[in-house]
C-alpha cells in the first residue's frame, strides 16, 4: 500500500512524553475507587459524545444533558437525540470489543457506523451533495459509492476504499504492533482513518469513537477516565489544522516512503500526545482524592443550605441533612451497605434514614432498591459541583 502506519522516526522529547502518558495511565487507573469508576465511566461517555458532536456542529448546550433520560426525550432537539444515541453506541461498543484484535477489523469499523446510523430517520440519511442539488443515501454500516471532497483533502475513490480499509485492518492489529508502536499508532491511526474517509458521512465520529476503543485494546487502562474528543473539542482550529497537515503529498525523498507527509503525520503525533497529556492531566487531578472529597463536603453544605438549584424548575433542591454527606462518602469509600449497617454505623432511627434515602434517590445521589445494599451514584445536580469545568 501507498502510505505508511507510523512516522519513521520520532524525536526523543516525544517518547519522554509517551512514558508520561503510560505513568499518568497508571496512576489515574489506581486512584478511581471501584465503587463510583462506573458512574464516571458512565458520564464521562456523556462528556465524550458532547464534544464529539460539537465538534461535528451539534448545538446542543451542557445543561440541556440533564434531560437525556427525561422520558419526553423524543420531543427534544434533533441535537440532543444525536447526543443520546452516540451515548447508546458507546455503550454497545464497549460490550462487544473484548476480542482487541476485532478492534482494526473491516466489520468491527462497520458495526460503529451502523450502530450510530441504525436508528436514524430516513430524512436524516438523506444528504446533499456539494452541488447543491443531488442527493445520497448514507447506508449505516456500508462504504461510500461516490467520490467526495473534504476540504482541500480528495479521499480515496469508492474502488479503492476495501483496499486501504484491509490494509488499515492489518497494519493497526495490535497483534502486530511490537513494543512502542502500539501507542504512537494510536494517533496514526486516528488521522488514517479519518483520510480514506470509508463512509458518505459520520467520518469524524466514527473515527473517534474508533480511536477510543482502540486506546483501550492497546492496554490504557484508565482510558473511559478521560475523554480525547474533550481535548479535540476543545481545541478544534488545531485538530483540523494537524489533521489537514498529515494529509499533505509527501514532500521529497527525505519525507518518508508513502505518498503522505511523514513530518505531517509527525506534527500530527504531537498534537494527538499533548491532547491526551492535557486530559490525562486533568482528569487526574479532578479525580484526585483529597481534591474530590473537598468538593463532596462543598455539594452537601450547600444541599444543606438549599443553595442548588433545579434546572427545569429554578427552585431550590430540597434540603439535605447533614447526614446524607456521611452516607454518601461511605457508600463512595466503602461500597453498598445495607440499611441496617448505616443505622448502626450513624445512630440513626429506621425512620430518619428511610427519609434520608428517599431525597437522595430522588435526587440521583444513591441505587436503592428494595432489600438490596444501598449504592452511589452520579446525580446530574451534582456533576456541575464535583467536577467543574467539565463541559467547559
Amino acid at each position: 500500500m501507498d502510505i505508511t502506519p507510523i512516522a519513521s522516526t520520532y524525536s526523543p522529547e516525544l517518547e519522554e512524553k509517551l512514558f508520561e502518558i503510560i505513568r499518568l495511565d497508571a496512576q489515574l487507573d489506581s486512584t478511581v475507587p471501584s465503587t463510583i469508576r462506573d458512574a464516571i465511566e458512565g458520564l464521562l461517555r456523556v462528556v465524550n459524545s458532547y464534544y464529539s458532536n460539537k465538534i461535528e456542529g451539534n448545538p446542543t448546550k451542557p445543561s440541556e444533558l440533564l434531560h437525556l433520560n427525561d422520558e419526553s426525550i423524543e420531543y427534544k432537539s434533533k441535537g440532543l437525540l444525536e447526543i443520546k444515541r452516540h451515548i447508546e453506541v458507546q455503550v454497545k461498543l464497549n460490550l462487544q470489543h473484548s476480542n482487541v484484535e476485532e478492534v482494526t477489523s473491516q466489520d468491527f469499523i462497520k458495526k460503529i457506523h451502523e450502530a450510530f446510523y441504525e436508528q436514524c430517520e430516513p430524512s436524516e440519511l438523506q444528504i446533499l451533495d456539494s452541488d447543491g442539488i443531488t442527493t445520497h443515501q448514507i447506508e449505516p454500516g456500508c462504504y461510500r459509492l461516490t467520490n467526495v471532497r473534504v476540504g482541500p483533502h480528495t479521499p480515496p475513490s469508492p474502488e479503492k476504499i476495501s483496499a486501504y480499509m484491509s490494509w488499515f485492518s492489518n497494519a493497526y492489529k495490535v497483534k502486530y504492533l511490537p513494543g512502542m508502536s502500539k501507542y504512537w499508532a494510536m494517533a496514526a491511526s486516528h488521522h488514517r482513518l479519518a483520510w480514506i474517509h470509508p463512509f458518505l458521512d459520520g467520518n469524524g465520529r466514527v473515527s473517534r469513537l474508533f480511536t477510543d476503543c482502540f486506546m483501550r485494546a492497546i492496554g490504557l487502562k484508565s482510558y473511559g477516565l478521560w475523554s480525547m474528543s474533550r481535548g479535540f473539542a476543545r481545541s478544534s482550529e488545531q485538530y483540523y489544522k494537524y489533521l489537514d497537515i498529515a494529509d499533505r503529498q509527501r514532500q521529497g525523498s527525505m519525507d518518508g516512503r508513502g505518498i503522505l507527509s511523514d513530518d505531517g503525520l509527525t506534527q500530527f503525533t504531537e498534537y494527538f500526545i499533548d491532547v491526551a497529556l492535557d486530559q490525562m492531566t486533568y482528569f487526574s487531578s479532578l479525580l484526585e482524592p483529597y481534591k474530590l472529597e473537598e468538593r463532596i463536603n462543598v455539594y452537601f453544605q450547600l444541599r444543606f443550605n438549599e443553595a442548588l438549584f433545579d434546572h427545569k424548575t429554578k427552585k431550590p433542591l430540597k434540603k439535605l441533612p447533614l447526614e446524607a454527606k456521611d452516607i454518601y462518602k461511605t457508600l463512595l469509600h466503602s461500597g453498598p451497605h445495607s440499611r441496617k449497617e448505616l443505622q448502626d454505623k450513624f445512630q440513626i432511627s429506621e425512620k430518619k434514614l428511610r427519609e434520608i434515602v428517599q431525597v437522595m434517590v430522588k435526587d440521583h445521589l444513591i441505587f436503592a432498591p428494595p432489600k438490596h445494599k444501598l449504592q452511589v451514584r452520579l446525580s446530574p445536580h451534582a456533576v456541575e459541583v464535583l467536577f467543574p469545568y467539565l463541559f467547559q
